[in-house]
């Protein structure tokens, strides 16, 4: 055993000695945006290091009594060492000129937060998402990195960091909130027979479903909040061309899915940006699902997984667990906000100048979009 801990701490030493050379090699090439992520890779590496050569220390000291023990500290060191390897290096590695935008808004949004703002960013290219771990690592396609019209997904991203951040407070929000569903699906008369009992299995399916329904209905919430119509529209356009899947889920693919089906998202967003007083932003939403979902000969159907009559428990679960995350707000002048007026007084202001750009020129939003981004980067904010 003495041999073979040896063997493996020293191929893990060297491993870790090439990843510090290829990091080292790679600190001037990434953007100044990307320092502290890699400050913090680097730190962590360093730490790992020291403790495979303390496994080798120990090793040489040629007794048996510890060696379970270094077993055990050499897996853990092997497991974050390719979690590191695997995963966390790759932002850096994959980094280039262009990731300021992204990077920059990341920072931002990051520093408006208490719990948040001391938390290194990075990002990689792959679907929307998020690790909501320190550093955290958020998710993007690569075309959408280059523009502004999909940034604001991010801040729904940022919402899982919140909820993680919250977590405890968070989890007894959305147990009420699965207690007052499940009270919602009792039947008006019950019995004790088959029917019944089939019922209830059914019940318990649904209320254990939304235990993931709610923490994505708070981050879309978050969204808005954050980022106001320019996260509505950025959603509603993202998800609306997908297809079917985004309307309608057959009964037996709603169990246990992660995420509710997008047209009850929609709806939510909707009436959260109607309540906000954006009423003509609500009526383009929902006018435009309904034309796609017409076109589609498709009718809304979800099987029982969600109903109007939930709707005034969700909306005021969802208000408490944002009291308790406290996401930064955006504000009505960043809504506002015309042509000639600067775009620059906050990212919120510039995203929501975006879309509005965006409706008005489609065709020569582009150009716009170019100098807007060069702006911004060049920018204090």
């Amino acid at each position: 055993m003495r041999d073979i801990l040896k063997q493996n701490n020293v191929a893990l030493r060297h491993e870790i000695e090439q990843l510090r050379r290829i990091l080292k090699d790679a600190r001037d090439k990434i953007p100044e945006e990307l320092k502290n992520y890699e400050v913090k890779i680097a730190n962590t590496c360093s730490d790992l290091q020291q403790q495979v050569l303390q496994n080798l220390e120990d090793l040489d000291f040629e007794q048996d009594n510890p060696l379970k023990d270094i077993l055990s500290n050499t897996q853990l060191v092997t497991r974050a060492f390719h979690f590191l390897n695997k995963q966390q290096v790759s932002p850096i590695l994959r980094a280039r000129t262009s990731d300021r935008l992204c990077l920059k808004l990341l920072l931002w949004l990051h520093a408006t937060h208490p719990k948040t703002k001391n938390i290194p960013v990075a990002f990689r290219d792959e679907e929307f998402s998020i690790w909501p771990i320190e550093p955290t690592i958020y998710f993007m396609p690569c075309a959408a990195q280059q523009g502004l019209l999909y940034l604001p997904l991010f801040f729904h991203e940022f919402g899982h960091l919140l909820y993680a951040c919250h977590r405890l407070e968070m989890n007894d929000l959305v147990r009420e909130l699965q207690a007052e569903i499940g009270d919602l699906l009792l039947p008006a008369v019950q019995r004790n027979d088959e029917y019944t009992q089939e019922q209830e299995a059914n019940r318990n399916v649904i209320v254990e479903t939304w235990y993931e329904w709610a923490q994505e209905i708070f981050c879309d919430a978050v969204g808005f909040v954050i980022g106001g119509p320019s996260f509505a529209y950025a959603f509603s356009m993202y998800m609306q061309m997908l297809g079917r899947s985004q309307y309608h889920v057959p009964k037996e693919e709603l169990i246990r899915r992660p995420h509710p089906v997008t047209w009850i998202r929609i709806q939510l967003i909707t009436e959260r940006t109607r309540r906000e007083g954006y009423n003509a932003v609500a009526s383009v939403l929902e006018a435009t699902w309904s034309a796609i979902a017409e076109a589609m000969r498709i009718i809304e159907d979800y099987d029982g997984f969600y109903d109007p009559t939930f709707f005034p428990v969700i909306q005021q679960k969802i208000d408490d667990m944002l009291t308790e995350a406290a996401p930064r707000e955006f504000k009505e002048s960043e809504v506002s906000i015309t042509e000639t007026e600067s775009p620059l007084t906050s990212p919120i202001a510039l995203l929501n100048l975006a879309w509005q750009r965006f409706w008005e020129d489609s065709e020569g939003y582009r150009v716009w979009e170019e100098n807007a981004i060069a702006t911004f980067l060049d920018s204090e904010i």
